[in-house]
């Protein structure tokens, strides 16, 4: 042998060993990572499209999988209608050698996504035995039909090496073999069969079906040449709709069609919107019913596409789906480099250009979604910063030219659907945080939150099914309704009252008692708010601490409570609120005898000093009075106080009540009456005479009177009678615009109900002019007496009306104007300052 046979020979085996050492390395990763890895059994079936796309006649091609996982011979067959195979497509099949071209044609796209090189050999997963059957044709030669077998079993050099020598010299052969006469263009004459020899083969091949199922949308509207795809029973298309889902804009949707051989009539459609700029496209998943357009959730889809999904990139913090063909992916097409570099990288430079295309591109689908009031918009808000242990991405690039815009954007843009069904921004228009987001480490308090504040600001809440996608979505711009937020919101209304006014007809007793029991929840928070914050009304209505409040035993007099106000004691403003329920923990009780003791005490140290006695005339006055009207209890309670109580008079007040008694004497003899009463009747009558009250629509319409025979019936009444001027009488007319009143009434009051959860009005009726019954409440049987109020007053006349409020299950409703509102027995008490009255 010869120097130059030698060096050929050496050359040889040089080159064999080149092939078999990259094979080997690659198959020993791919066989290490093959059962960890969450993206390597399923790159497989995107390898094997990526070629088929690659080798498309007239811009089409159809792929058709066919899948064997049971029986005699498992086995996945994978089939295309392309182009045939090369003299160099086989050789760098054999050889593992890729012929992938990253040059860019005239328009400036990629000209292949990728051909035979590491790619393709993660198909192996499947199979390390690959049978080829395809058609071999170069230009001045004849069709051939050829088979090969790809063996990577290996696991040493020679093994691999032998292997790769075998399948060259079985493609070396071809022109021994007859011309192929029966090639057809546009059948399926490329074939890669792999026996599925284990349960990994079946695991991996799974793997890769499912993903099709979820990735395929994409990719067919992403890649035009694809045309079909066919896993029996199943055939994947896209379905042919017009280009524009609504007039204007370049949105516009596009949905993959499913067709099941086995259920014609159960065919799918998946539906995607698309915006594309040049050759950068951005994709969100949508269900179309009729006008409206839903956005869907895709997360286990991955965020980045070139042409071909980026396994991997399912958790790429960006809220659609972004495709480009000229993406520059790491090699493992697990993602791309977003990296910062101190030498100049074009590919990393290209990257990141496409991102902020798809930025752009992203803003404008936001602003049309929004501006088309699509459903589920927040889906769109999905996007947080970057993990510190993500090496493929820049944090500080992605921070300043991703997140921070797109956040800015999203504070402004009304995409928040509340709890009003209405579309509104994070911010309101002047900065100030409008949208508040239930927070807090467990969901049951996120809910409870909602709860709390759907009757208090629900224009200002997200709607109570989309709280928990949010709370996975805000970040610190955002409004964070937690329980030490809401507890600030309490504190700064300051009075019940005013707390009252906020909650939309509901109780403010009731709805604290809900807080109280959502604040209990919250551990962490619990023991610092009811310490810090005035969360507990005093009977006076004011919050306080708790530290500052004890609770009413029940017993204390409310006149003792009114004494020791006078006597410059509050108790009441150190009582908690007698509707308040819950244990929080160490507070005090006040009772009589407690009150009982500061009265004694205050009254002993006033009148010690009569020139301090003087100025607390108005409580020993009180004191005294209660004492004439419960003499017997006064002697056992303030024995001391009882025997002395000439001291509760000062020599001034002593002296003015001598001069009124001398003036009472003098009028009882000037108007010939014995007593106080019989003048008292006597003034009521000359007063009634001269102030009689007239016959307006506005009294007729507080009566609830609708017709003239009840006006004089109602007159019957002497007490009544007394009140209005008989020269006065009402007209038909003033009665057909009093039933106007009470019919406009009627309608608002239940226009109202039926916006309150716990109110059924749907089968009411009404039984008399005011009272309306068949109305359910939290699933009870309920009659409700409703007037007109657009004067400030209501008069009970009718005694049905009274009847009917007389039960349990019954509520006086009132439309003033401004809000209808319901009427309770402490409003009544508050209002007309009533203290006391007969049981």
């Amino acid at each position: 042998m010869t120097y130059r046979e030698r060096f050929t020979a050496s050359e040889e085996r040089a080159h064999y060993r080149i092939i078999a050492s990259k094979i080997l390395r690659e198959m020993s990763d791919l066989r290490s990572r093959g059962e960890v890895s969450p993206t390597a059994p399923k790159r497989w079936i995107w390898e094997l499209i990526q070629n088929a796309k690659d080798v498309n006649i007239g811009g089409k091609v159809k792929i058709q999988i066919e899948i064997a996982l049971d029986g005699d011979d498992p086995h996945v067959t994978f089939m295309h209608d392309g182009q045939p195979f090369s003299a160099d497509n086989i050789r760098f099949l054999i050889e593992q050698i890729s012929t992938k071209d990253r040059k860019k044609d005239e328009a400036g796209k990629q000209k292949t996504t990728g051909k035979f090189g590491t790619g393709f050999l993660t198909t192996h997963l499947l199979s390390e035995v690959v049978l080829v059957e395809g058609i071999a044709k170069e230009p001045d030669l004849e069709y051939r039909q050829f088979e090969l077998l790809l063996d990577r079993s290996g696991f040493d050099l020679d093994a691999i090496t032998e292997a790769v020598k075998t399948a060259k010299s079985s493609a070396q052969d071809l022109d021994d073999k007859p011309p192929y006469s029966n090639y057809v263009a546009g059948q399926f004459n490329t074939r890669f069969r792999y026996k599925l020899a284990d349960d990994l083969s079946r695991t991996v091949a799974r793997a890769g079906l499912a993903d099709l199922d979820i990735c395929l949308p994409y990719t067919l509207v992403f890649v035009q040449e694809i045309e079909t795809v066919e896993v029996y029973p199943r055939k994947y298309s896209l379905q042919k709709t017009a280009p524009a889902a609504e007039p204007g804009g370049n949105v516009y949707t596009v949905s993959m069609l499913i067709e099941d051989a086995e259920r014609p009539k159960e065919a799918i459609t998946h539906s995607l919107a698309v915006l594309s700029e040049g050759f950068t496209s951005i994709a969100v998943p949508v269900s179309l019913l009729g006008e409206v357009i839903q956005i869907l959730p895709c997360e286990q889809v991955p965020r980045l596409f070139c042409d071909f999904p980026l396994l991997g990139t399912e958790s790429f913090p960006f809220p659609v789906i972004v495709n480009n063909p000229n993406f520059n992916p790491t090699d493992p097409r697990d993602g791309v480099f977003l990296t910062q570099t101190q030498r100049p990288n074009p590919q990393i430079e290209e990257n990141k250009a496409i991102m902020k295309e798809a930025v752009a591109l992203y803003f404008a689908l936001l602003k049309h979604a929004s501006d088309h009031s699509w459903q589920n918009l927040h889906f769109l808000a999905a996007i947080r910063s970057v993990p510190s242990d993500v090496n493929l991405i820049d944090i500080a690039w992605y921070r300043n030219e991703v997140l921070t815009p797109i956040r800015k954007t999203l504070l402004r843009a009304k995409i928040v659907r509340t709890a009003t069904d209405k579309l509104a921004s994070i911010l309101s228009d002047d900065g100030a945080k409008y949208i508040w987001f239930p927070t807090a480490a467990k969901k049951e308090i996120r809910d409870k939150l909602w709860l709390c504040c759907a009757s208090w600001f629900p224009d200002c809440l997200p709607r109570r099914t989309d709280v928990e996608i949010w709370h996975g979505i805000v970040w610190d711009e955002c409004g964070k309704l937690t329980v030490a937020q809401l507890a600030e919101f309490i504190e700064s209304t300051g009075t019940l009252d005013a707390l009252s006014k906020e909650l939309s007809g509901k109780d403010a007793h009731d709805w604290l008692n809900e807080f109280y029991a959502l604040l209990k929840l919250d551990e962490a928070e619990y023991d610092s708010l009811i310490n810090k914050r005035r969360l507990f009304p005093n009977q006076n209505g004011a919050f306080c601490k708790q530290s500052d409040l004890h609770r009413d035993a029940g017993d204390i007099d409310v006149a003792f409570k009114d004494i020791l106000v006078l006597l410059g004691h509050d108790l009441p403003a150190q009582l908690l609120a007698p509707k308040i329920d819950g244990d929080f923990g160490a507070i005090g009780v006040r009772d009589q005898a407690f009150a009982v003791r500061e009265i004694t005490s205050q009254v002993e140290e006033k009148t010690a000093d009569r020139g301090v006695a003087t100025r607390f005339r108005p409580a020993f006055r009180r004191l005294l009075l209660w004492f004439r009207e419960n003499a017997a209890r006064a002697q056992t309670l303030f024995p001391v106080l009882y025997r002395h109580k000439h001291l509760l008079y000062d020599d001034e007040e002593i002296l003015e009540n001598i001069e009124k008694a001398e003036q009472l004497s003098n009028l009882l003899s000037e108007f010939k009456v014995e007593n106080i009463d019989e003048l008292r009747n006597m003034l009521t009558k000359q007063a009634s005479a001269n102030q009689l009250l007239p016959v307006t629509e506005e009294i007729v319409a507080k009566m609830g009177i609708t017709s003239l025979e009840d006006w004089k019936e109602a007159l019957k009444d002497k007490d009544l009678a007394l009140l209005f001027s008989h020269k006065s009488t009402p007209t038909t007319d003033m009665f057909l615009y009093v039933q106007s009143l009470i019919a406009k009434a009627n309608k608002r009051i239940i226009a109202h109900l039926q916006r309150l959860d716990n109110y059924d009005v749907t089968e009411f009726e009404e039984t008399a002019p005011t009272v309306l019954s068949g109305i359910l409440k939290d699933g009870r049987p309920l009659t409700i007496v409703a007037r007109p109020a657009y004067g400030g007053e209501v008069i009970i006349y009718y005694g049905s009306e009274r009847d009917v409020l007389d039960f349990e299950d019954s509520e006086l409703w009132i439309d003033d104007g401004q809000e209808p509102r319901r009427i309770s027995l402490g409003h009544i008490l508050k209002t007309a300052q009533i203290r006391k009255f007969p049981v």
